[in-house]
């Protein structure tokens, strides 16, 4: 009997030791969020123009199209949350900040990371220092992915030499096909499935987040601006209306309540066309470079247009 718990006991003990070492490495595979983090280590007090959001606006928005220094801080299903997260914890090194752009998605008051993606919880408490989760699992790499997952990744870095960095240096998205697109009838449809929300159980959280965002703003004088990134015709004609109604709604009575905030629905602009499309619900390069400096145009304070004035048009609006 001793000797089988000596024997478990080493093997317990193995096990962890090779967990470790699996972990270190997993640890060192550069990565979006990785970078991303250490650049506003670095830069933070130079940005004036932060962007946050998900797929969409990392696919739409290139900060070196932006007349005034920006970052693209967005990442894969990053929900409201995390972008309050990643704002407080760089929020008073964000010395130079003039405006804060955040895209909403016809999901971004429904839907929470820990029941979308809960697989990309490690990424903000690994490599961001972000702990707001209880779960023992998002403190680790091992533990929160499957094992023949990261098998792959330890082989595609270590023997393949393939990086996991899919961003430029200012967070844009990279394409490596400028004429590729997925089939924008099919993607339509399954990636409005995936947007959709079985409650609003989630609502008024997210809504209560983005409040705190934008008088988080208000207190440091910051302009903050909502947008939603055009989306092919199939995505848009696939997804719950009235979801997608009470969020416009929502957001539109926002800007009428404060002062600082401003949106803009872009999801059915017509200036887009099947060329400008990556799939149904992102932006190609091309797409991107029309749609960054469309905004470049709304929140550039240099520009004729005012943001006092860009407040209370009505001319403007895209709906």
């Amino acid at each position: 009997m001793k000797k089988f718990v000596q024997n478990s006991l080493l093997t317990i003990l193995g096990l962890m030791i090779i967990g470790g070492i699996v972990e270190y490495f997993l640890r060192h595979i550069p990565n979006d969020y990785q970078y991303k983090k250490e650049f506003l280590d670095n830069n933070s007090d130079s940005i004036r123009v932060l962007f946050l959001g998900n797929s969409s606006a990392i696919c739409a928005i290139n900060p070196a199209l932006i007349s005034k220094k920006s970052f693209n801080a967005c990442h894969n299903s990053e929900t409201i949350d995390y972008d309050f997260e990643i704002l407080k914890k760089y929020g008073n090194r964000l010395k130079s900040l003039e405006c804060i752009a955040i895209t909403i998605s016809n999901y971004t008051l429904y839907k929470k990371l820990e029941t979308m993606d809960p697989s990309k919880i490690k990424n903000y408490t690994i490599y961001y220092g972000i702990n707001t989760s209880r779960k023992i699992s998002d403190y680790s790499e091992v533990l929160s992915i499957k094992g023949i997952t990261n098998i792959k990744r330890l082989y595609d870095y270590y023997v393949q030499n393939r990086s996991s960095i899919t961003c430029y240096d200012l967070g844009y998205f990279i394409f490596s096909d400028l004429k590729f697109h997925y089939d924008l009838i099919e993607t339509g449809r399954i990636s409005a499935l995936r947007h959709a929300s079985k409650d609003d159980r989630y609502f008024d959280e997210n809504l209560n987040t983005i409040k705190a965002i934008i008088e988080f703003a208000e207190k440091k004088g910051i302009k903050v601006f909502f947008y939603t990134v055009p989306a092919y015709r199939t995505f848009v004609e696939n997804l719950d209306s009235m979801q997608l109604k009470r969020t416009i709604n929502t957001l539109n009575d926002l800007e009428k309540k404060y002062n600082n905030v401003v949106y803009r629905n872009y999801l059915e602009d017509k200036s887009y066309s099947e060329d400008d499309f990556f799939d149904a619900d992102h932006l190609n390069e091309m797409g991107a470079t029309k749609f960054t400096l469309k905004i470049d145009s709304l929140i550039n304070l240099n520009s004729e247009l005012t943001w006092s004035k860009l407040h209370l048009s009505t001319k403007l609006r895209e709906i």
